[in-house]
Protein backbone atom coordinates (compact mmCIF):
# COMPACT_ATOMS: atom_id res chain seq x y z
CA UNK A 1 0.00 0.00 0.00
CA UNK A 2 1.11 3.25 -0.64
CA UNK A 3 1.15 6.06 1.38
CA UNK A 4 -0.64 9.19 0.58
CA UNK A 5 2.13 12.06 1.69
CA UNK A 6 3.01 11.90 -1.74
CA UNK A 7 -1.03 13.03 -2.87
CA UNK A 8 -1.70 16.39 -2.94
CA UNK A 9 -5.63 17.62 -2.53
CA UNK A 10 -6.51 21.00 -4.70
CA UNK A 11 -9.31 22.62 -6.04
CA UNK A 12 -10.38 20.95 -8.47
CA UNK A 13 -11.01 22.47 -11.92
CA UNK A 14 -11.77 22.35 -15.34
CA UNK A 15 -8.30 21.29 -16.70
CA UNK A 16 -9.19 18.02 -15.03
CA UNK A 17 -12.65 17.12 -16.37
CA UNK A 18 -11.09 14.62 -18.82
CA UNK A 19 -9.10 12.74 -16.68
CA UNK A 20 -12.10 12.95 -14.30
CA UNK A 21 -14.40 11.49 -16.84
CA UNK A 22 -12.15 8.32 -17.51
CA UNK A 23 -12.21 7.61 -13.48
CA UNK A 24 -15.89 7.97 -13.12
CA UNK A 25 -16.35 5.43 -15.98
CA UNK A 26 -13.73 2.72 -14.79
CA UNK A 27 -15.57 3.43 -11.14
CA UNK A 28 -18.99 3.28 -12.32
CA UNK A 29 -21.83 1.24 -14.29
CA UNK A 30 -23.94 4.53 -14.63
CA UNK A 31 -21.47 7.61 -14.74
CA UNK A 32 -21.70 11.04 -14.42
CA UNK A 33 -21.50 12.70 -18.38
CA UNK A 34 -18.98 15.60 -18.33
CA UNK A 35 -22.17 18.16 -18.67
CA UNK A 36 -22.87 16.58 -15.69
CA UNK A 37 -19.48 17.26 -13.96
CA UNK A 38 -18.88 21.31 -15.55
CA UNK A 39 -22.69 21.93 -14.17
CA UNK A 40 -21.35 20.90 -10.61
CA UNK A 41 -18.33 23.34 -11.05
CA UNK A 42 -20.46 25.88 -12.24
CA UNK A 43 -22.30 26.02 -9.19
CA UNK A 44 -19.01 27.86 -7.49
CA UNK A 45 -21.22 29.27 -4.95
CA UNK A 46 -22.23 25.58 -3.04
CA UNK A 47 -20.37 23.89 -5.29
CA UNK A 48 -17.33 21.66 -3.60
CA UNK A 49 -14.41 19.89 -5.78
CA UNK A 50 -11.36 18.60 -5.03
CA UNK A 51 -9.14 16.92 -6.74
CA UNK A 52 -6.29 14.26 -5.50
CA UNK A 53 -2.90 14.52 -7.58
CA UNK A 54 -0.01 12.40 -7.73
CA UNK A 55 3.02 13.01 -9.50
CA UNK A 56 1.00 15.85 -11.56
CA UNK A 57 -1.48 13.43 -12.22
CA UNK A 58 -5.25 12.94 -11.18
CA UNK A 59 -6.00 10.00 -9.10
CA UNK A 60 -9.19 10.58 -7.25
CA UNK A 61 -11.67 13.15 -6.84
CA UNK A 62 -14.79 14.62 -4.71
CA UNK A 63 -17.85 16.43 -5.50
CA UNK A 64 -20.02 17.63 -3.43
CA UNK A 65 -22.53 20.84 -2.66
CA UNK A 66 -22.52 22.88 0.76
CA UNK A 67 -25.21 24.62 1.61
CA UNK A 68 -25.92 26.74 4.85
CA UNK A 69 -25.08 23.59 7.93
CA UNK A 70 -25.43 20.24 5.46
CA UNK A 71 -22.78 19.33 2.67
CA UNK A 72 -24.57 16.29 0.47
CA UNK A 73 -21.31 14.36 -0.98
CA UNK A 74 -22.48 14.19 -4.76
CA UNK A 75 -19.49 12.15 -6.04
CA UNK A 76 -16.30 10.30 -4.58
CA UNK A 77 -13.75 8.23 -6.53
CA UNK A 78 -9.88 7.29 -6.75
CA UNK A 79 -8.93 5.48 -10.09
CA UNK A 80 -8.80 1.99 -9.98
CA UNK A 81 -5.31 1.57 -9.42
CA UNK A 82 -4.59 3.70 -7.00
CA UNK A 83 -7.70 2.45 -4.92
CA UNK A 84 -7.11 1.39 -1.39
CA UNK A 85 -4.00 3.83 -0.74
CA UNK A 86 -6.07 6.44 1.29
CA UNK A 87 -6.48 9.06 -1.39
CA UNK A 88 -10.73 8.87 -0.79
CA UNK A 89 -10.40 8.95 3.07
CA UNK A 90 -8.15 11.93 2.30
CA UNK A 91 -10.68 13.53 0.02
CA UNK A 92 -13.48 13.20 2.26
CA UNK A 93 -11.54 13.95 5.30
CA UNK A 94 -10.70 17.49 3.10
CA UNK A 95 -14.47 18.04 2.84
CA UNK A 96 -15.42 17.32 6.65
CA UNK A 97 -12.77 20.21 7.42
CA UNK A 98 -13.56 22.55 5.09
CA UNK A 99 -17.23 21.93 5.87
CA UNK A 100 -16.97 22.55 9.86
CA UNK A 101 -15.22 25.28 9.35
CA UNK A 102 -18.18 26.82 6.94
CA UNK A 103 -20.71 25.58 10.03
CA UNK A 104 -21.57 22.22 7.57
CA UNK A 105 -23.28 20.22 10.62
CA UNK A 106 -24.08 17.17 8.85
CA UNK A 107 -23.12 15.28 5.39
CA UNK A 108 -25.50 12.93 3.20
CA UNK A 109 -24.67 10.96 0.74
CA UNK A 110 -26.40 8.09 -1.31
CA UNK A 111 -24.86 4.77 -2.57
CA UNK A 112 -26.02 1.77 -4.66
CA UNK A 113 -27.57 -0.81 -1.97
CA UNK A 114 -24.54 -3.01 -3.42
CA UNK A 115 -21.75 -1.74 -3.38
CA UNK A 116 -20.57 -3.17 -0.41
CA UNK A 117 -17.25 -1.62 -0.21
CA UNK A 118 -18.34 1.89 -0.26
CA UNK A 119 -20.59 0.77 2.32
CA UNK A 120 -18.29 -0.25 4.41
CA UNK A 121 -15.97 2.96 3.73
CA UNK A 122 -18.67 5.22 4.75
CA UNK A 123 -18.99 3.33 8.29
CA UNK A 124 -15.68 3.39 8.79
CA UNK A 125 -15.67 6.91 8.51
CA UNK A 126 -18.67 7.12 10.94
CA UNK A 127 -21.20 7.39 8.51
CA UNK A 128 -24.81 5.52 9.34
CA UNK A 129 -27.86 4.45 6.84
CA UNK A 130 -30.95 6.83 7.54
CA UNK A 131 -33.37 5.48 4.77
CA UNK A 132 -33.75 3.74 1.65
CA UNK A 133 -34.57 5.60 -2.61
CA UNK A 134 -36.75 3.06 -4.15
CA UNK A 135 -35.05 2.27 -7.68
CA UNK A 136 -32.79 5.29 -7.27
CA UNK A 137 -29.70 4.37 -9.72
CA UNK A 138 -30.30 2.90 -13.30
CA UNK A 139 -27.82 0.79 -15.49
CA UNK A 140 -28.99 -1.52 -13.22
CA UNK A 141 -31.87 -0.11 -11.54
CA UNK A 142 -31.01 -0.36 -7.89
CA UNK A 143 -32.39 1.16 -4.51
CA UNK A 144 -29.91 3.70 -2.65
CA UNK A 145 -28.72 3.49 0.46
CA UNK A 146 -28.94 7.14 2.06
CA UNK A 147 -26.16 7.48 4.49
CA UNK A 148 -25.69 10.50 7.51
CA UNK A 149 -23.37 11.69 9.37
CA UNK A 150 -23.40 14.54 12.22
CA UNK A 151 -19.87 16.42 12.31
CA UNK A 152 -19.18 18.12 16.11
CA UNK A 153 -19.00 21.56 16.50
CA UNK A 154 -15.69 21.76 17.59
CA UNK A 155 -13.62 21.95 14.31
CA UNK A 156 -10.21 20.31 15.88
CA UNK A 157 -12.36 17.38 17.21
Amino acid sequence: MTETNDVRIVPLSKEHLDEVVRIERASFSDPWTRGMFESELDVAARGYARAAVRAGKLVGYLFAVIIPDEAHLGNLAVRPDARRQGIARRLLGELLRDGRRSGVRRVTLEVRESNGSARNFYYRNDFIDIAIRKNYYRSPVEDAIVMYRILPEDPSE
